[in-house]
């Protein structure tokens, strides 16, 4: 599923408005910066809690020139409504309500019809270089050593 463009492959580039507003692009990175794209189900039950855990990990990666995304299959109201109950998120969030993003990048499974859980580090030069699946693909320990790994 996830793997369908898999480490080595160019990122599908996109261009899209945060919830705070801001204008995101995957191609405003290349050359200095390494984007950590995270794919969240926003009706997971630990949605806000991963949101705010992810904030953690976010000011790590901004340390090394790396920036976290997430990108939830929910409309910008349900984005902005998690963000707020979760605290200062401390990185942008996306909103993906009709999964297309989430199609593009493989995230989305076509049986059970809903995003599942993926994570993808960019390199400078828009290639991806790491991919997670699963659980663990929203855990801050696990991308912050694969972002360890691949930033050297």
């Amino acid at each position: 599923m996830g793997y369908r463009f898999g480490v080595g492959r160019e990122a599908p580039v996109f261009s899209t408005t945060a919830h705070d507003g801001s204008e995101f692009s995957l191609k405003q990175y290349r050359g200095n910066w390494m984007p950590v794209l995270v794919f969240m189900p926003a009706t997971s039950p630990d949605v806000v809690a991963q949101l705010t855990a992810l904030s953690a990990a976010a000011g790590q990666i901004w340390g090394m020139r790396g920036q976290l995304v997430g990108i939830l299959d929910a409309s910008a109201d349900g984005v902005s409504r998690l963000a707020g109950q979760a605290g200062e998120v401390t990185f942008p969030l996306i909103a993906d309500p009709l999964g297309a993003l989430a199609q593009k990048f493989g995230a989305w499974n076509p049986v059970k019809n809903k995003l599942e859980p993926l994570s993808y580090i960019v390199d400078k030069s828009g290639k991806i270089v790491w991919a997670k699946e699963g659980t663990t693909a929203l855990d801050p320990a696990t991308l912050l050593a694969g972002f360890f790994q691949t930033a050297r």
